[in-house]
């Protein structure tokens, strides 16, 4: 395994200045490292040019370019990112707890993070805590868990997820723990997936999805290679395995197999490629074509129940513009069919980036809880929605009402005595470059008596006269028009902006 972490990168970028290798301690001054880190650090990199059977880096010796040529290539092999927390540690540590594909111990832990005994131990401890998925140890296996395969591959899955979102650390994980396969190649396997995902489908998964399910892909086929899953039967039963075969999306799996056996030989079992073919299934969708399916046509009448009590709870009124409204019931149809599938199999219950709003999530609790769509809501969500689904389906209905909520305009009066060149420019800057809507309205200080009679109706007057006495917000214009002028009167428009919308 390899830990390629920004301090390995910076060494390698030393060793390609130095003509012949220094003493260990004075590349421990030079590098502000401890002599031990420096031994490590070597060790590594006379690692790596072994398996490409290149000389070692010795003291004294001169450093060759082909050295350095195999240590850069391998470096880029990995992406270098700064270290970790414990959060995505544990992440990390749960993940390979939940699809072991060799002995989990403490020591290879700690030899894999570079970390204190200390630290992996508080790391477990933490994962303990939880009811559910508590790390067990025995003395052949290591740390492992003890659920069922499908749980734990829905386990492992659902914080792969989690990890991904966590600035670098799905590079640094596959990189530094399942260092096999070049994170390019994760990469051109999520590329290949998306392209046979439109085309047999003609829906779109976002980029990251297709990430996820092509690193799943080989962990999992990793895990399988020391733990053989038997059959179908043990992860689905018999009435699940014909209905998933029987998707389009099985598939696109099964297109999805020799792009993936151009980067692991580990072959992909039928269990494996039902249990894909069942996250593609459960997996949000950016775009659906199969808007009137005949088999969800109750999540089409769910969803336009759905679309019609948020409209009449909101006050909203489009019955005229049937294309807009079955825009809206299409959005929302496109997301209950993965919801489905999810809480079917309890699979995918991870969603990131939500936004909450209260009012909207209200929205969509008391539209599925009205007479006239409880039943069929029960019928097909006998577990109810999660609370991330719920927020999923109410941002959906906050974007459209966004969309459509009425554009406000500030009423600004520029109240100055200021040449008419200074003037022009004020107003140009506020209307192309503050991008804040205003209605803009000049008058000279010379009708400020008659201007005062109307103040009330303006958000901000705009003045380089101290001598006038207003209620109404006021911003006073400097002696010198400097960008810094100009950016403060720019802030000052966008925070008004805010407050009124």
């Amino acid at each position: 395994m390899q830990l390629t972490d920004l301090v390995y990168s910076n060494f390698i970028g030393y060793l390609a200045t130095q003509i012949k290798l220094p003493r260990v301690s004075i590349i421990s001054n030079q590098l502000n490292l401890s002599n031990r880190k420096v031994y490590s650090l070597l060790q590594k990199a006379n690692l790596e040019l072994k398996s490409s059977h290149e000389t070692f880096l010795a003291t004294g010796q001169e450093i060759s370019k082909d050295q350095i040529t195999i240590l850069q290539r391998k470096l880029l092999k990995y992406p270098v990112t700064d270290s970790i927390n414990s959060y995505q540690r544990q992440l990390m540590i749960d993940i390979c707890m939940s699809l072991p594909n060799q002995k989990w111990t403490i020591s290879k832990f700690q030899m894999v993070f570079e970390v204190s005994r200390n630290t992996i131990l508080r790391d477990i401890a933490k994962l303990k805590e939880r009811k559910n998925f508590s790390p067990v140890f025995n003395k052949k296996d290591g740390f492992t868990y003890s659920e069922s395969i499908y749980s734990l591959l829905v386990h492992a899955y659902n914080k792969l997820v989690l990890l991904q979102h966590q600035h670098g650390s799905l590079a640094y994980f596959v990189s530094t723990l399942y260092d096999d396969v070049n994170y390019q190649d994760y990469l051109s396997m999520s590329e290949g997936l998306q392209k046979e995902y439109q085309k047999l489908l003609g829906k779109t998964i976002s980029g990251a999805s297709a990430l996820a399910l092509s690193v799943f892909v080989v962990l999992a086929s990793l895990y399988e290679t020391a733990h053989p899953i038997q059959s179908p039967d043990e992860i689905f039963n018999s009435q699940d395995i014909q209905a998933l075969t029987s998707r389009q999306e099985f598939n696109v799996i099964q297109q999805f197999m020799p792009i993936v056996s151009q980067v692991t030989e580990n072959s992909i079992s039928e269990s494996l490629q039902l249990f894909l073919t069942l996250q593609l299934l459960s997996l949000t969708k950016e775009h659906d074509g199969h808007f009137n399916a005949q088999s969800f046509q109750d999540l089409l009448i769910l969803s336009e129940q759905i679309v019609d009590a948020f409209l009449e709870m909101s006050g909203t009124d489009i019955n005229n513009n049937r294309v807009e409204k079955n825009q809206l019931v299409r959005e929302i149809q496109t997301q209950l069919k993965p919801f489905w599938f999810a809480t079917r199999f309890q699979s995918v219950n991870v969603h990131e980036y939500l936004y909450h709003e209260s009012h909207f999530e209200k929205y969509v609790q008391e539209a599925l809880t009205q007479e006239k769509s409880l039943n069929l809501y029960h019928s097909l969500f006998p577990m109810g929605l999660s609370n991330d689904q719920i927020t999923i389906l109410a941002m959906i209905l906050y974007n459209y009402s966004l969309n459509h909520r009425p554009i406000k305009k500030l009423n600004l009066l520029i109240l100055t005595s200021l040449p008419v060149y200074s003037q022009n420019l004020i107003k140009a800057f506020i209307e192309k470059c503050s991008l804040v809507p205003v209605n803009l309205t000049l008058k000279s200080l010379n009708n400020y008596d008659y201007v005062t009679n109307y103040v009330e109706s303006y958000d901000l007057i705009i003045t380089e006269s101290m001598e006038i006495k207003l209620n109404s917000p006021t911003f006073l214009i400097g002696n010198e028009l400097t960008n810094k002028e100009l950016n403060r009167l720019k802030n000052v428009l966008s925070q008004i902006y805010l407050t009124e919308a």
